[in-house]
């Protein structure tokens, strides 16, 4: 989408979109670490992937 052919109003309105979007995407990623965190001390083991660790081929 060109941003050129945007009135203005219509840049103002998708922003808005946008920034709703983006907000949405932060909750859900904050549930996510949060949900990993609980699993994690729940079930006793690390989930995340260490920096230093090598991907296992399978």
């Amino acid at each position: 989408m060109k941003s050129e052919a945007l009135s203005p109003e219509a840049k103002e309105v998708r922003i808005l979109e946008l920034e709703a979007a983006l907000a949405s995407e932060k909750m859900c990623s904050e549930c996510l670490e949060k949900m990993i965190e609980i699993a994690g001390r729940e079930l006793k083991i690390d989930i995340r992937k260490k920096s230093g660790d090598k991907q296992s081929l399978r």
